[in-house]
């Protein structure tokens, strides 16, 4: 039986697809990048040891609380990014129901006084 463990490392790469668990967890930061672009990010993703696979999948999966206090830098500093968009959005958003909101109200108050 073929053991993941004794795969080269370009044998690695070429089988992804069957090994997709054992490559997420692989020692080497490129083959679990590749795994995980591959099948798709996960929450575990977020607490990889390597900086670059946890922005990849802030990115892919959405920042959190936990990314703004992140050991790298950079990852706090698009997680701050993220933030502040998000908030304008969830504020436009609020601002436009309570528009349409208001504008079902006036219809309503229209109808009522025909």
């Amino acid at each position: 039986m073929i053991k993941y463990s004794e795969l080269t490392t370009e044998q690695k790469m070429a089988c992804l697809s069957l090994f997709p668990e054992e490559a997420k967890t692989d020692t080497e930061w490129y083959i679990r990048i590749e795994a995980y672009r591959a099948f798709g990010y996960t929450e575990e993703a977020k607490n990889d040891n390597n900086w670059y696979i946890r922005r990849e999948a802030y990115r892919a999966l959405g920042y959190t609380e936990e990314s703004k206090t992140d050991t790298e830098w950079y990852i706090r500093i698009e997680a701050e990014i993220y933030f502040k968009i998000k908030n304008q959005l969830e504020q436009q958003t609020t601002e436009e129901q309570t528009i349409q909101l208001n504008g079902k109200i006036y219809k309503l108050i229209e109808i009522t006084n025909e």
